[in-house]
């Protein structure tokens, strides 16, 4: 498979960063993390620490790849680390950015950005050298069987058992194997010790099990993902303009096809006109989202010049969100990892009641409160069906995606069921004393 940008092997540079370990905790970031970023047209910024203002912006573009919006699937900097490179269009149209753990690729065909098989485009024996350096392991001979049998036989080769939980508990849909495989990939190759880990390599990334400790490693028993944005930047693409940081206006994507690589013209995405307070680029995306949708203008006018909070907060497991007039909207943060969209819904929820609280309409009764939660929960529903309307479901089912979904069914049934919904959900919240409610 060819190089989506191809130049000459620096072998003396690779070889010299070979004592560097190459690895970050997932759910932990060595340079950056998403309240590190700094918002910008389209998605974030990440400032390096060796520069003066200068990084790399990760962004949606209005006709071309929605990077940012990937890159919050995957589980943002906190999982993939932040962008490492410049975006760029190569061959047939596909685009391409590199994050410090990942290489993200946009199809034209289909329009969707997915993690690229960076470790098959790093297969060729001019890599070989620069990859054992950095103990990535030679990749095997895949068995010669039907496609599902030998996908059968790659997985038996995770033998490793830390390492095969890690994979299974991918940062898409935990124990889903398809989204493992979509997340990391095949194996590669086996896993194999390496002086204080175990390493195993897969089409997309490869995993570090830490069976030793060393001064300013991960402890004992951690499985890290190995820097593999860092790794394909230092070998694919040093000496390039795709590796140059860059201000945060720069917003260019590359088209490298061109000699010199020149703009290929992609405007990026609005993410939110209004200035919200949160540190959330997940919910201001979900906010961002929530501005395509007009029947919640005047919450959402309402909320940014009165700065109301959007965060992510501990919440009871059956509570998705809450409004206090206090603390503002808080979003429970087993829905951190939310596709954006089913999560601006849940956000829509509580902006109407921000609404009624501030025009007033919050009353005190127990039937208030319900009438409440009925008018919540149609905003909820017709935003859903409206986001849907714009951009479809989500392209991987999530239980929040199946409770909008589910709740939308009722809706269509008439304002009896959503008043018997309101009823079923929140008739114990609404027996409490007024003083006692966050409106959820």
């Amino acid at each position: 498979m060819p190089l989506p940008y191809r130049r000459t092997v620096h072998r003396a540079m690779a070889l010299a960063l070979a004592v560097v370990w190459l690895v970050a905790g997932v759910g932990r970031v060595v340079a950056a993390s998403p309240l590190d970023a700094t918002p910008v047209e389209g998605g974030a910024f990440f400032e390096r620490a060796d520069t003066d203002g200068l990084g790399f912006a990760i962004r949606n573009y209005a006709d071309g790849p929605t990077f940012y919006g990937a890159f919050l699937r995957f589980g943002g900097a906190e999982t993939l680390g932040p962008p490492v490179s410049r975006p760029w269009i190569a061959d047939g149209g596909f685009a391409y950015q590199l994050t410090q753990r990942a290489l993200l690729q946009w199809s034209p065909a289909d329009g969707r950005v997915g993690m690229a098989n960076l470790f098959e485009l790093l297969d060729g024996i001019e890599f070989a050298d620069e990859l054992r350096a950095r103990h990535i392991p030679a990749a095997e001979t895949p068995p010669t069987l039907s496609p599902e049998l030998a996908q059968q036989a790659r997985l038996a080769w995770m033998t490793d058992r830390a390492i095969a939980e890690t994979f299974a508990n991918n940062p898409l849909q935990l124990g889903s194997q398809d989204a493992s495989i979509e997340f990391h990939g095949l194996p590669m190759s086996r896993p194999e010790r390496a002086g204080p880990f175990v390493i195993q390599r897969f089409q997309r990334t490869a995993l570090q099990h830490w069976v030793e400790q060393v001064d300013g490693g991960p402890p004992v028993g951690s499985v890290v993902l190995v820097n593999a944005g860092d790794i394909y930047r230092d070998l694919a693409l040093p000496e390039s303009v795709l590796a140059l940081p860059h201000a945060p206006d720069h917003a260019a994507v590359l088209d490298v096809r061109l000699d010199p690589p020149d703009d290929a013209g992609l405007a990026p995405a609005p993410v939110a006109s209004r200035a919200y307070n949160t540190s959330s680029h997940r919910l201001r995306t979900a906010l961002a989202l929530l501005e395509g949708v007009e029947m919640n203008a005047t919450a959402l006018e309402l909320a940014a010049s009165t700065q109301l909070d959007f965060e992510f907060h501990v919440l009871p497991e059956n509570v998705l969100a809450s409004f206090n007039a206090a603390s503002g909207i808080q979003v429970n943060t087993n829905l951190r990892d939310e596709d954006p969209l089913p999560l601006a819904a849940v956000v829509a929820h509580e902006l109407r009641h921000f609404e009624d609280f501030m025009h007033g309409q919050l009353g005190e009764d127990s039937q208030s409160c319900l009438d409440a939660e009925v008018r919540a929960l149609t905003r909820e529903i017709l935003t859903w069906r409206a986001l849907v309307d714009a951009h479809g479901v989500p392209p991987r089912p999530s239980v929040l995606v199946r409770i909008e979904t589910s709740r939308a069914s009722i809706y269509v049934e008439g304002s009896t069921a959503i008043q018997e919904l309101a009823h079923f959900l929140y008739q114990e919240a609404c027996k409490k004393p007024p003083a006692e409610r966050a409106k959820g």
